[in-house]
């Protein structure tokens, strides 16, 4: 038998006393110690089949039809569908295990990473000691760089590739039979790519674990899986074409590329920028680290300038000296002056769904940069918002709809609009196509240039996918460990 059975798998939506179909006959088998993808483009139903298997569906959701038939380590054949609460929690983290698709999201931000990692054990049943001794353990056989200082960090002193590393010590902590990736490689850079993917085969080789790899980058998946699984549209079809790549820079149109003789719009000079890394412990000692170097660049009006490097190397950092959010050392000037207002430069956070407040509606928190800015009367208000969810490719009815309805694209899409709001002339876009899937990256790509054409934006492009860069930028930047190490005119 095998180690996970899904069939005839059934999930509806309930909205409005009607329950809407949002999988239709899910089938497909994963035997003990096998790699097994599971692909498809963004919203067609890949993380469901995930949490519909460990039984963490949202509250909107029901399975209303088929079984999940999982073989425990014991021998026995439980439906999953039937089992209840107190049953699962014995089954979730021990025998089967989840690496979530966004860390950030999924780490408490209130508890140091050393007590994440140890709750999985103490809560089948280690005591404290022990479960922290392991944890330590586990963080260097899975060779985390300083991992005594790492059990002691919060989420938020992470870089995302390494929250991500954590995410996936919790999940093997307690050496499960199954463990489900969800979008394991979400917004990490080609080296960072590869350690997670050695670091999953170490985990199913020395630990006999199947792995459910989902994932929208087709090429990875037949490199890493025994075997995969297409989905379209809530089902599974055998044989599913290839989505489009993105475009090579070849074969492009540029748009009002800047020339030598346009003066720049940003300039920094002579940036630096540090941040204190503490030895935790009565008597520990501060550190000082540099997180940017002598950084020196000039960007033109109306530039899309690409920003590339390895995860850790201070793209992030800078684009928030950009933004005056952290101090520095240098200057930074727009237009030639000290950047005075704060509207006239916005960003794309890397996580659309982190960014959105999900108790408010979209149309307000389009709304609130106005607010916050005292812009416009209230109907002036309400017109642009439904002017910018236009220009972003939404219509007017997504004012009334929550972070949850949307998917990632769109979500994506709704932070661009609220960007947008205060007639912002930067956009700083920090991985902004990093989770989403190729077909849905290469949309938001050209509403990039688009808006560049149309309103003439300044961009600041973010990202370690060098396709995209190529496609999209006129002038890259090349950044490792704080420094500029060349910039490269298309």
């Amino acid at each position: 038998m095998a180690l996970l059975e899904v069939q005839n798998l059934n999930v509806g939506i309930r909205y409005k006393h009607k329950c809407y179909s949002i999988l239709n006959g899910i089938n497909f088998t994963i035997n003990a110690g096998e790699i097994v993808g599971l692909t498809g483009e963004s919203g067609c139903g890949k993380s469901l089949s995930a949490l519909s298997v460990t039984r963490l569906l949202p509250p909107v959701a029901e399975i209303t039809d088929g079984c999940i038939l999982y073989r425990t380590a014991s021998g026995e054949s439980v439906n999953l569908c039937s089992l209840d609460e107190e049953s699962l929690c014995r089954i979730r983290g021990k025998e089967i295990a989840m690496i979530f698709q966004e860390p950030r999201q999924s780490l408490n931000p209130l508890m140091p990473i050393g007590a994440q990692i140890a709750e999985t054990l103490e809560l089948h049943g280690t005591d404290k000691p022990a479960a922290h001794g392991a944890a330590l353990e586990l963080l260097r056989r899975l060779k985390f760089p300083e991992p005594e200082k790492i059990l002691h960090a919060w989420p938020h002193q992470l870089s995302g590739g390494m929250c991500q590393r954590v995410m996936i010590a919790i999940a093997a902590i307690c050496r499960p039979r199954l463990l489900i990736a969800d979008e394991p490689l979400t917004a990490l850079d080609t080296v960072n790519q590869n350690h997670i993917l050695s670091l999953l085969k170490q985990i199913n080789r020395e630990l006999g674990t199947a792995i459910l790899f989902i994932s929208h980058d087709i090429p990875v998946a037949r490199q890493f899986c025994s075997r995969f699984l297409m989905m379209h549209d809530g089902k599974i079809i055998e044989n599913g074409g290839l989505m489009e790549a993105i475009p090579t820079g070849k074969n492009r149109k540029l748009i009002n590329i800047p020339q030598t003789d346009v003066p720049s719009l940003i300039t920094i000079r002579n940036l630096s920028n540090a941040y204190i890394s503490r030895n935790f412990g009565l008597f520990g000692k501060k550190k000082i680290k540099p997180a940017l170097h002598n950084v020196n660049l000039e960007i033109a009006a109306g530039e899309i300038f690409g920003l590339t490097g390895e995860s850790g190397c201070g793209k992030t950092t800078l684009a928030r000296c950009i933004l005056g959010l952290i101090n520095y050392e240098g200057e930074i000037l727009v237009g030639g002056q000290q950047r005075k207002n704060s509207a006239q430069i916005q960003m794309v956070f890397q996580d659309p769904g982190a960014s959105l407040n999900p108790v408010k509606k979209i149309g307000w928190l389009l709304e609130e940069p106005l607010l916050i800015h005292r812009l416009g009367t209230a109907a002036q208000r309400s017109r642009k918002v439904d002017e910018m969810l236009e220009r972003v490719g939404l219509d007017s009815s997504y004012r009334t709809r929550r972070v949850h309805e949307l998917s990632g694209g769109q979500k994506q899409r709704a932070c661009i609009a609220r960007a947008l709001m205060p007639d912002s002339k930067i956009l700083i876009a920090d991985e902004a196509i990093s989770s989403l899937d190729i077909s849905v990256g290469v949309q938001i790509l050209n509403l990039f240039r688009e808006l560049r054409e149309n309103l003439g934006l300044t961009i600041i492009f973010i990202t370690h996918n060098m396709s995209a860069v190529e496609y999209l930028c006129d002038r890259i930047a090349v950044m490792e460990r704080g420094v500029i190490t060349g910039v490269n005119c298309r």
